[in-house]
């Protein structure tokens, strides 16, 4: 065996030490860079129940703005949730995708669907259910008068979900109703 001394114990790096730390550095940045395009495309995707939630906030804020009635609706093809006025304009558009490059290779079967429910008055003792059928409380947009709404709820079925997400909102002040546990 060779042995090599050095003044007062003092060990050094070899050559080939160093190339092989600067490979393993130059492999993990390829890596890093090459999957940024990948992190930045996923970041433009906002959940569907955020994008809701934001355009009820901004259909009521709208409708008492402008005084006159906005209408919410939800459109499947490209996923985007329109608030629009009485003529049909719209006012305002939040996309799930919106940041999203259009070429991009996304199946329109992929997009959320949800369906707009009216919440029937309640009838019964405890005053807990509604004379109403489901079929019949299904609307394609919700209208917000002034400032206020009907009482709804929204249904986002996700495509890959066992369980589909439900959202109440209150009428007045359109902040999503979280429902109470009971313990």
């Amino acid at each position: 065996m060779i042995s090599r001394k050095c003044g007062a114990g003092a060990r050094a790096f070899t050559l080939i030490e160093i190339l092989l730390v600067l490979a393993l550095i130059g492999v993990m940045v390829g890596l890093v860079v090459g999957n940024a395009g990948a992190f930045i495309e996923g970041s433009k995707y906002e959940p569907p129940g955020r994008v809701l939630k934001k355009s009820v906030v901004d259909c009521l804020y709208l409708s008492s703005e402008n005084k006159r009635v906005a209408y919410l609706s939800y459109h499947e093809e490209n996923a985007t949730f329109l608030i629009s006025d009485a003529s049909g304009g719209v006012l305002e558009s939040h996309g799930i995708f919106e940041g999203a490059k259009v070429d991009t290779k996304r199946d329109k079967d992929d997009n959320p669907k949800v369906t707009f429910r009216s919440i029937g008055p309640l009838a019964g003792p405890a005053g807990g259910s509604t004379v109403f059928d489901e079929d019949i409380l299904i609307i394609k947009r919700v209208p917000f008068h002034f400032g206020a709404s009907i009482p709804f709820e929204a249904e986002i079925e996700l495509k890959g979900e066992s369980e589909n997400e439900t959202y109440a909102f209150d009428p007045f002040s359109g902040y999503h109703l979280k429902k109470l546990e009971k313990d």
